[in-house]
């Protein structure tokens, strides 16, 4: 016989959001491929994916110009004006998320 050790799952995330569970080089990996699901219209799997970067790396712009973009391409301005709006408070400084505030802005988000 095997000596067999069950594993437990995990009760909440805080357990998980350890140092290095989300190395820069996965997290990269993971912008890309959220980019790439944008590219091809499937919503669902760029928002599951640029969630999770929220999540483990709230202070990249990547996950609030992800999840931004996810709403402004679909025409939903004041969810994607909401998302960059929380971006900004975590990454003032973003170039980007500015940027995507004023396509926003221009397109419908009332300020």
């Amino acid at each position: 016989m095997y000596n067999v050790k069950i594993a437990h799952p995990t009760r909440n995330i805080e357990a998980l959001c350890v140092a290095g569970v989300l190395a820069p080089g996965l997290a990269r990996l993971l912008t890309e491929v959220g980019f790439l699901a944008i590219d091809q219209k499937d919503w669902p799997r760029a928002h599951q994916i640029f969630s999770v970067l929220k999540e483990f790396r709230s202070e990249s712009e990547f996950p609030y110009v992800g999840l931004a973009l996810i709403e402004l391409l679909q025409s939903r301005f004041e969810a994607a004006a909401a998302e960059v709006a929380q971006g900004l408070l975590k990454v003032p400084e973003s170039r980007a998320l500015i940027e995507l505030l004023d396509i926003v802005l221009r397109n419908g988000a009332s300020s």
